[in-house]
């Protein structure tokens, strides 16, 4: 069997984590663009993970994943954000074997909101490899509300107003969450309200990373 991944191995990634509709996939995606760095998207990797668990290693993400969708959006508020937490904690490790897999020889970039700020702070990343964007309720509900595939998502439960509600109320604490996990171990958080247009968020975390005006060829991005 192949030993845990360790932080050492993972010293070439660099980490977008926050909640839902932050603009995180836009913005890492802009930056993989730019300097040719590997993509790794935990909702691309969660959609293999959920098929391949063990139940009785990964208990939550098997039992989540295999939810109706009047299961996954009508229990209680608290609990749901709760449950997520513990689904991306045991989702962690095969996130970190994923990466360890891919090849070292350039940069790579994750992103997801599985990566919360308490299991990134097990890797003792220096500060400027990890950033986490976490939108306003207001911002979210507003930018949620205008994605063509959210009533496809709820097609399947009884009560879509239901569970439209507590789907975002479960986001909105979600992001309270990782806000304050984030603020608590001092790591840098980018509050998204719309207030920026996006390539003025993307220009922060770049600045973050230490990738601002850089050149392609320099030593900035070696792995």
């Amino acid at each position: 069997m192949k030993p845990p991944t360790t932080a050492a191995q993972l010293d070439h990634v660099y980490w977008i984590g926050g909640s839902p509709c932050a603009g995180k996939t836009s913005v890492a995606a802009a930056i993989v663009d730019r300097f040719g760095m590997t993509s790794y998207n935990c909702d691309d990797a969660f959609e293999i993970h959920e098929r391949i668990v063990d139940p009785g290693q990964f208990p939550t993400l098997h039992r989540l994943s295999r939810h109706s969708c009047d299961d996954l959006w009508m229990r209680p508020i608290d609990r749901q954000i709760r449950e997520e937490g513990e689904l991306y904690r045991e989702e962690f490790s095969l996130i970190l074997d994923d990466l360890g897999n891919l090849p070292s020889t350039r940069p790579i970039l994750a992103e997801g909101s599985a990566l919360m700020p308490q299991l990134l702070e097990t890797l003792n990343l220096p500060n400027h490899r990890a950033i986490w964007l976490v939108p306003t309720p207001e911002f979210q509900r507003a930018h949620y509300a205008r994605r063509d595939w959210v009533p496809t998502f709820l097609a399947g439960c009884t009560d879509q107003a239901q569970a439209w509600h507590n789907w975002m109320e479960r986001d909105i604490g979600f992001a309270a969450l990782v806000a304050e996990r984030a603020r608590a171990l001092d790591r840098t958080l980018i509050t998204v309200d719309g207030s920026q247009p996006l390539g003025a968020i993307l220009d922060q975390v770049l600045v973050h990373f230490g990738l601002a005006d850089p050149d392609p060829a320099s030593e900035t991005l070696a792995a």
